[in-house]
């Protein structure tokens, strides 16, 4: 009996596994286990008076990157950086991760993806964004709390992946050779705006816009801000002719963005995605090449 129970709990370690792209009902049901770390992306006010969903720690955008004084680009910080924020939140190898935002503004989505990729760019791929967000959990009046946790320090320790990412030389050196995906709005894309921070209209020769803008909706009854995961999202891979292992470069205005292309991609079993964090912010600093007022597909111009 010793040994059945002994093999039942060592079962249970191993075969713990959540979908990445994880349903609040299906969190309910692990909440407070040792091996799952919460995190919301808000900010104290909402944290602490909305309350978040129990055992959650909190942490914003703002938190993730920092800016390159050269550029003005923002990007990730250093690996140690990241292990002594994630130990204290109680993560070790084993750990899994689910991330969640508040919807009170983009920039909190923007984060959690962003925060996504990060994760597997440190070796990390025990991870689960929150299907619907906060928005998800509350219409389903999941339970709130409104006490921070105190967990217990973990052992985290990264593995950083370079293939992940990418410099703005593979960028530059790849156009017309490997798909460029640009996560930005897609008038931005065209050039008929643009952030306030840029300096130059317009997009990577050959690049295709795929805009995180278009997933995300407001819900007029709780006035909170969701992502709606993008059905068409597989046709448009596969209408570009990409495959599931190809390399991919994904570029926007400062990272965010191609995160978020990034999620999708790997939600839907893509592997070859490869971020250019500092993005648009380093590449017109540079003064590269920007296409502006046409649309291309990556078909048209493959060299």
């Amino acid at each position: 009996m010793k040994n059945i129970l002994i093999l039942m709990l060592l079962f249970s370690a191993v075969s713990f596994s959540l979908p990445k792209l994880l349903k609040p009902e299906e969190l309910k049901k692990h909440l407070g286990r040792q091996d799952l770390v919460l995190i919301e992306f808000s900010d104290t006010q909402s944290y602490m008076v909305e309350g978040h969903i129990p055992g959650a720690v909190l942490t914003e955008k703002e938190e993730w990157r920092v800016m390159n004084e050269k550029n003005g680009a923002l990007v990730h910080r250093d690996t140690a950086y990241y292990e002594d924020k994630f130990r204290k939140w109680g993560m070790s190898k084993d750990t899994h991760v689910v991330i969640y935002y508040k919807g009170n503004q983009t920039n909190e989505i923007l984060g959690a993806v962003y925060a996504y990729w990060v994760f597997h760019l440190l070796g990390h791929k025990k991870v689960s964004i929150l299907d619907g967000g906060w928005n998800a959990w509350i219409k389903k009046k999941l339970p709130i709390d409104y006490d921070e946790p105190a967990p217990k320090e973990g052992n985290f320790k990264a593995n950083y992946d370079p293939y992940l990412e990418i410099d703005w030389k593979y960028l530059r050196d790849n156009i017309g050779k490997k798909p460029i995906i640009d996560g930005r709005p897609v008038e931005h894309y065209f050039g008929i705006s643009k952030f306030p921070a840029a300096k130059k209209f317009g997009h990577v020769p050959c690049s295709v816009p795929f805009s995180w803008h278009w997933w995300v909706k407001k819900d007029d009854s709780t006035g909170k801000l969701y992502v709606e995961f993008p059905e068409y999202a597989k046709d448009f891979f596969e209408n570009e002719g990409i495959k599931k292992k190809d390399e991919v470069l994904l570029f926007c205005f400062g990272g965010t963005g191609a995160a978020f292309v990034y999620m999708v991609m790997d939600i839907l079993g893509y592997e070859g995605m490869r971020v250019y964090d500092a993005s648009k912010r380093e590449w017109e600093y540079l003064n590269l090449p920007l296409n502006r007022y046409v649309w291309e597909t990556f078909k048209d111009c493959k060299r």
